[in-house]
């Protein structure tokens, strides 16, 4: 089968390997579509922390099941599925309190684990949800980022605040699909700070407000939640200083592990600060619901019309680079 690997930053190439055994416990799945992400990207460039090349990316995919060994799964053959990327330790106390999106030693397909940009990947049956029959296989690829959406929104209602407005840094996937779920689902007026032009056009035709620093958004001294989406110091620093600050910031970026937080600044202003990580395998489902709902066409509004082949890789990656035609480029696998 073909698995497309970066080799070194900014290369891919297509090998041709043999397809993964079947085991107890796992499925065969065959790849229809995969989304590219900006953790990807960071591989691609060879700027991850963690995940260096030679690496077979991949992880918000969709696919049919070719192979099944558990037959206690409620799946079967021929079902189409998405895939959820995150595996649990299932032994720390994280994972033994149902939350393996914390796990100490969690393990993410397309870093820790092989790819989606494959042929064929063989997937733990724990780890496949069963599309609804209203969502097709391009529209699943969203199911991942939009779980990353459904958890951090969940983590917001958890606090009582007053704000009728958010404002959200970066224009990226995430931001796009948290910006359109609050618009949506909690009528919160949205505003966004971005400065890459391409972003920002796409933000605007989609009906927000965009702008390049805090101090110039007419939020006419009112208290907002806030959605850090970028991992950069400087703007999270400003969002945490301004007055008035606002009353609940979530922080989704990540940032490098040597920085630190405005401790004073923040009690100052008594803002509360939550950190989202990732999902849990119930945000996807929660994201399937979504993405077979009438809502989903609001979603799709940020897939690039063009839809590559994996042989197309590198361009697929350099596209998402760009983000000149949307934020969510896809590769058609098979």
């Amino acid at each position: 089968m073909r698995k497309a690997v970066i080799v070194e930053p900014y290369r891919f190439e297509i090998h041709e390997v043999a397809s993964p055994d079947l085991q107890e416990g796992f499925a065969i799945v065959q790849v229809a579509y995969c989304g590219v992400c900006g953790s990807e990207l960071h591989v691609y460039e060879g700027k991850h922390p963690k995940c260096k090349p030679p690496a077979n990316p991949g992880h918000e995919a969709v696919g049919v099941i070719q192979q099944l060994a558990s037959k206690t799964s409620g799946l079967k053959v021929g079902d189409k599925v998405a895939i959820v990327p995150l595996v649990g330790c299932q032994e720390c106390e994280y994972c033994k309190l149902g939350y393996p999106n914390l796990c100490k030693d969690r393990k993410v397909v397309g870093f820790q684990l092989p790819g989606c940009l494959a042929d064929e990947v063989a997937i733990p049956v724990n780890n496949l949800i069963k599309l609804p029959e209203n969502c097709h296989l391009i529209e699943g690829t969203l199911l991942e980022p939009m779980a990353v959406v459904v958890h951090c929104v969940e983590l917001l209602d958890r606090v009582s605040h007053s704000a009728k407005s958010a404002v959200i840094t970066g224009a990226g996937t995430i931001g796009i699909l948290i910006g359109l779920f609050l618009k949506e689902t909690k009528g919160l007026k949205v505003y966004f700070l971005e400065i890459n032009p391409h972003r920002k056009k796409l933000a605007e035709g989609l009906g927000f407000g965009v702008y390049g620093k805090i101090e110039e958004i007419p939020l006419h001294g009112e208290r907002t939640v806030a959605f850090e989406c970028t991992g950069n110091k400087m703007v999270l620093d400003s969002l945490v200083t301004y007055d008035p600050a606002p009353e609940v910031l979530i922080i989704l970026g990540t940032f490098e592990k040597s920085l630190g937080l405005n401790i004073f600044e923040m009690c100052k202003r008594e803002t509360f600060i939550i950190g989202s990580q990732m999902y849990t395998k119930q945000d996807l489902e929660k994201a399937a619901e979504i993405m077979a709902s009438p809502l989903k066409d609001k979603f799709k509004s940020i897939l690039v019309e063009r839809i590559y082949s994996l042989e197309e890789s590198k361009e697929a990656f350099e596209e998402a680079l760009g983000s000149k035609n949307g934020t969510k480029v896809l590769i058609k696998v098979n």
